[in-house]
Order: C-alpha cells, then structure tokens, then sequence
C-alpha cells in the first residue's frame, strides 16, 4: 500500500533580503562532530582546513573530500570548477549519452509537462558523447551558478538569454551559436534530439572562451557529507520513491540493498546511459519543494517561473531511508542550504546524488513506499 511523507509545515518564504548563509565553527569544534560518527577513518589522519565550517576540506594521504560528492578525490580535482549541461529528457532522446559519469543531476519541470535534465561533471574525462542537449532555461543556470558551474547548453529561451547578459559571473556556453565548433550532431535521430557533444569538445570550448578553470575566490561548497555512509535518523522506509509530476510524467527511484543505491527508472523502465549500458543510480536523492507558476503574459507558452531563493521543505533519502527536510537560499549568489528538522545542516552519504525540483503546491505526487 502506497505511504505518503508529510514533511513539517514550514512557511514559505520568498526573500531577497540578507540570510546568514555560512555560519562559523573552530576546527576543534568540527573535529568533535566528525569523531561521534564512529569514523572508520583514524582523525590522526585527516587534517582540518580553514575554520569556516562551510569550507572544510578533510584530507587524507594527499587527498581531500568531493565538494560534490564527499568521496576522495585530488585537490586538484576538487579545485575546478564543474561543467553543468542542459540534457535532453523526453522519450523520444532516450536513453541519454554521458549521463552515468554525473556527479549530481538536477530535473526541473519545462513547458507541456516535461522536464529536462542538467548533470554537473566535476570530470569529463572519456567522456566521448554527451547529451542529447537541449536548450536553456533560466533556472537552470542560476542553479549552475550555486555550484561555480560552467554552464553548458544548445540555445535558450530569453529568460536565460537575459541571465547570459546580465550576470557578468555567469561563464556559458551555447551550443547553437553561429561559430560552434564543440558541439555535433548525430543522424540516428531527428533534430532536436541530435544534438551532442564531448569533454574533450566542452574542454577546449572552456578554453577558447577563456573561462577561469579553477573556483573563484568567492566560490562556498553546497553539500555537506558524512565521513562514513550513515542512514538517515528517525526517518521512514522509502524502498520506491514515485516523482508524478503529472499523468504522463512519473519516474521513479528503487532502493537496490546490493549496491546500497537507489535505482532509476522513467517510461516504464530502467534509465540507461547508452555509453555504458548501466541504469543510473544514486546514493542520494533529494526532492526539493519550490513553487511554481507561469511566467505573466506566457500562459499560452507555459512558461515555468521557479522560486529558488527564500526558504522551503523537502525530503532527503539515502540508504532506504527517508527523512524530512528544510532548505534555504538566501538570493541569487547564495547556495541552497538544506537542513534536518532539527535545524542542523543536513549531512548526506559519500557518492552521487539525484535531486528533484517539484512544485510545493503538488506534495501529493511525491509517493514513498
């Protein structure tokens, strides 16, 4: 029988205004943190980096932990900035190119009930086809900007288009622009739904512009991880978790035991990354209630208008477990800060991570079991 989660009523709060984003701890105080998760890892170990909670850096034998992912990796991996790309999500571009190698995927709604996907790489390495890719909308490159992204696409609407020309900070590339030399397109399927590239061609496109490879100086890390996997407290068995955000459009998440991950399905069946022939699947997934309307004067359009700044709820789920949580973001610059109902900063498990965008208005269609 299907259960539904209530998460905790919380007002919404659309702001513009100034939210602490980042607060402070000594290292001594984020050290007596890490060591009650019964770490595996000695902290003889691992040294702490700068006292600014919100940048701490564990390192361990000359590596530190992801910002993405809180698995180990090279500062210098760590150091650069990620590549975020518009993907293509309708039936008719399955199954998708590259997809499975992601960090972090986003889905938001679009026009006409669809949605459309945007996968943050922190490395494109054998990478030889990416995509299909689609166009721009304009929340999908503020997303990008939490991340210090490189936000890669193939067109866009205007929304997005006045985003490219308003935020100085806003380092993109489009696919479609008349002096492309990046991007392909394939004859196996018809335009729209051909287009395509690699990270080799997004590396020297990255290049060619120009853009500053490594984080800037203002960049802050929107993830918090456990040093250990450690299942979500107090929460719910969540085996399938359905995302119906309309008649048509239901995928779905099932939590396999063998490999600890939740597994991906979307039009009745596995989702696959055609290079590599594997279903996707994350250690987390996180929906994030935001509201929804139609952009005024586009109604004829559908015009999706999403509201990712102020204050919302959630659910985060990893380990077959299912808690709920809170988010914040204070204005456009600002990353999105999720916490627990107690109001801690929520700490996930070490591995990639799906999130979901879902109108708060529609809480119903989000079914756990």
């Amino acid at each position: 029988m299907n259960k539904k989660l209530f998460v905790v009523a919380t007002a919404l709060v659309l702001s513009m205004s100034s939210i602490s984003g980042c607060g402070k701890k000594d290292a001594e105080d984020v050290a007596t943190e890490a060591a009650s998760e019964e770490l595996t890892v000695n902290l003889s170990e691992v040294s702490l980096i700068n006292s600014d909670v919100n940048d701490i850096l564990m390192t361990k034998d000359g590596m530190v932990m992801s910002d993405l992912t809180g698995e180990w990796v090279t500062p210098e991996q760590n150091k650069k900035r990620p590549v975020a790309l518009m993907v293509n999500n309708i039936i008719d571009s399955m199954p998708q190119s590259g997809v499975g190698q992601a960090d972090i995927i986003y889905e938001f709604l679009e026009e006409g009930g669809i949605t459309r996907l945007m996968p943050i790489y922190s490395n494109l390495e054998g990478l030889e086809k990416m995509g299909s890719c689609r166009s721009a909308r304009y929340y999908y490159d503020r997303k990008a900007v939490e991340f210090d992204a490189i936000f890669c696409h193939f067109g866009q609407n205007y929304l997005a288009e006045a985003d490219f020309e308003s935020y100085n900070f806003l380092d993109h590339i489009d696919g479609n622009s008349k002096d492309n030399e990046f991007y392909y397109r394939t004859t196996d399927r018809e335009a729209p739904h051909n287009a395509y590239t690699s990270g080799e061609g997004l590396e020297n496109a990255i290049k060619a512009n120009g853009f500053e490879r490594n984080h800037r100086s203002y960049y802050k890390k929107a993830f918090n991880f456990n040093m250990t996997d450690k299942a979500p407290e107090n929460g719910e068995p969540a085996k399938k978790i359905t995302t119906a955000y309309n008649a048509d459009r239901k995928p779905w998440f099932e939590y396999d035991e063998a490999s600890g991950k939740y597994l991906r399905f979307q039009y009745g069946d596995k989702q696959i990354d055609d290079t590599t022939g594997e279903q996707l699947s994350f250690k987390n997934v996180i929906i994030q209630f935001c509201k929804h309307s139609i952009v005024p004067g586009e109604e004829a359009a559908d015009l999706q208008d999403i509201w990712l700044c102020g204050e919302g709820e959630g659910l985060y789920a990893s380990d077959g477990v299912i808690i709920p949580v809170t988010w914040k973001k204070a204005d456009e610059t600002d990353c999105t800060h999720f916490f627990t109902k107690d109001g801690k900063k929520l700490k996930m498990n070490p591995g990639k991570t799906w999130v979901t965008i879902f109108k708060d208005s529609e809480k119903q269609g989000i079914i756990v079991e």
